[in-house]
């Protein structure tokens, strides 16, 4: 992983400790709404006046919220301006896009700091838990 992406998740851990994405999300002052955004689409970010936002498909189950959640925050905090419908199906931008890998980067980093999830344990599975496209076991 980028030198840079991992000092970033050293600094959040040391200032707000090891939490879920949705405390992190308060403490980083960033609004998050619940809707239902179809079969196709687990969230996305966007800046309203200068407020970041982040919209969650209530539909999938809290795990996978938790991940989209994070994934959601590197992008506000790394990729401004940058706005995408994360892991739309029928498309692999989330390995393609350079944007995209490094925010799936630093999910995957904190689910596993979350979790406490070991570098032994089986990669599928993991991903399984959090209902992750397998795809993703390549950035792991």
């Amino acid at each position: 992983m980028e030198r840079w992406i991992e000092e970033d998740i050293d600094h959040l851990t040391n200032k707000f400790g090891i939490q879920n994405a949705f405390g992190l999300v308060r403490d980083l002052g960033i609004n998050v709404q619940f809707n239902n955004l179809g079969s196709n689409i687990y969230g996305y970010n966007n800046n309203s006046h200068r407020i970041p936002m982040i919209v969650i498909n209530n539909t999938i189950d809290e795990r996978t919220q938790n991940g989209v959640c994070y994934h959601e925050i590197f992008h506000i905090r790394h990729h401004k301006g940058f706005n995408t419908q994360f892991f739309a199906i029928n498309t692999t931008s989330f390995l393609s896009d350079n944007n995209e890998v490094e925010a799936n980067k630093f999910m995957l980093t904190m689910l596993k700091e979350e979790y406490g999830w070991s570098k032994q344990q089986d990669i599928l599975r993991f991903l399984d838990y959090f209902r992750l496209p397998h795809e993703l076991s390549s950035l792991m």
